[in-house]
């Protein structure tokens, strides 16, 4: 439904940020990694996924496409939701975990929050060919 959400940064929290944009306040689900480039009161363009369940819609928000594009490929793997595809993005870029997946590199893949030994079998055998 939205491509990216431009405006200026008005919060920022541990695990989400408030961006403005024409004096609407979008509340944007982030990683870490997506909130080390960002500033309050400085303006930018965050990439979005609309997360729609039976009882919530929410945004994730990701600082670039290619960000956001792993976030899809980790969410389209059985038993990861949203919550656990922004945490394995907050300890790895998308460059540094498809090199931990290609690798098979399974104890780095087990270091991410919310990710076992099991989980990250499963990633890696999902995601190796895409």
């Amino acid at each position: 439904m939205y491509s990216y959400i431009k405006g200026t940064v008005e919060e920022i929290n541990l695990d989400y940020i408030v961006i403005d944009n024409n004096n609407i306040g979008y509340k944007i689900n982030v990683s870490s990694n997506t909130i080390k480039d960002l500033h309050l009161g400085n303006m930018a363009k965050i990439y979005t996924k609309l997360i729609v369940r039976e009882d919530d819609m929410s945004l994730c928000g990701f600082a670039s496409r290619k960000e956001l594009e792993m976030f899809k490929l980790l969410t389209s793997v059985s038993k990861i939701g949203p919550k656990v595809g922004l945490g394995i993005l907050s300890c790895a870029t998308p460059p540094q975990l498809s090199a931990y997946i290609l690798s098979e590199d399974i104890a780095k893949l087990s270091k991410c929050p919310g990710v076992g030994k099991k989980t990250a079998e499963r990633i890696i055998l999902e995601l190796k060919d895409k």
